[in-house]
């Protein structure tokens, strides 16, 4: 009798073993088929490697590029056998393109200047003929005798008809403007003088200050070909604009 009652209290025993192990059983499985469902590599990917106490800001947009302001150098009255070539230098020296209003007469006498000028990359236009005043002349012959010939003269040397021009002195009728317009002729004048034809007030400190006070974008500057003060003060105009922020273009190339 107490032999079958130890065995009933042994089965007791092992069934009570049993109930406690399989929970640990159970959950070990559990487990391990989260692991193989969720490989490490799969874990990461899915989320940062790195725990941050603060959110990563995104990165400051780039500022978009600055457009270099304008500007255009112009020379009245070449060209001339002394101070041209001196200009020309300059200007290759420091990579500056220039626009040249230029006279008919002067082309006809020194026409190998007049070929380097365009040789150089300059833009060549029309500053009439004589240099006469224009108020003086009927529209017929402001195109007749000034312009039509001045243009016909650069043609012929590098191929190009200029349709641009600057009256002599800036001087023109309303009735001119309207007619030369009609005609396809663009009339160019300046935004700057640099009063460098001028010898009551063309010394380099003088021209500088003008240029320091008066310079703006898309500026067009007013100089000539025939002076010493303009070689003399052209390399620092140049840096100061530059100094300034300005980029050189012809004046076909203005905003």
């Amino acid at each position: 009798m107490l032999t079958k009652k130890k065995g009933t209290m042994a089965l007791l025993l092992i069934l009570l073993l049993i109930l406690m192990v399989r929970p640990v059983y159970g959950s070990q499985e559990h487990i391990t088929e989260v692991v193989e469902a969720n490989p490490p590599n799969t874990v990461l990917k899915e989320g940062p490697v790195v725990r941050t106490k603060k959110p990563v800001p995104a990165p400051e947009p780039l500022p978009p590029p600055v457009a270099k302001k304008k500007v255009a150098l112009t020379f009245d009255d070449g060209p001339d056998l002394r101070y041209t070539p001196q200009l020309l230098e300059i200007l290759r020296t420091e990579q500056v393109p220039a626009t040249f209003f230029v006279l008919g007469e002067k082309v006809e006498w020194y026409p190998e200047m007049l070929k380097r000028i365009f040789t150089d990359g300059h833009l060549i236009a029309n500053h009439s003929r004589t240099h006469v005043d224009f108020e003086l002349l009927s529209n017929e012959e402001i195109i007749r005798l000034e312009l039509d010939p001045t243009s016909r003269a650069v043609e012929k040397l590098t191929g190009y008809y200029p349709l641009i021009m600057r009256p002599p002195y800036g001087s023109l009728r309303v009735d001119s403007v309207q007619s030369l317009n009609a005609e396809g002729w663009k009339i160019v004048r300046w935004s700057l003088d640099t009063f460098d034809w001028d010898p009551s007030r063309n010394k380099p400190a003088q021209i500088i200050d003008r240029i320091l006070r008066l310079h703006h974008p898309n500026a067009i500057v007013l100089m000539h070909c025939n002076n010493k003060s303009t070689v003399d003060v052209l390399p620092e105009l140049i840096r100061t604009l530059r100094t300034l922020g300005y980029d050189f273009v012809t004046v076909t190339q203005l905003d």
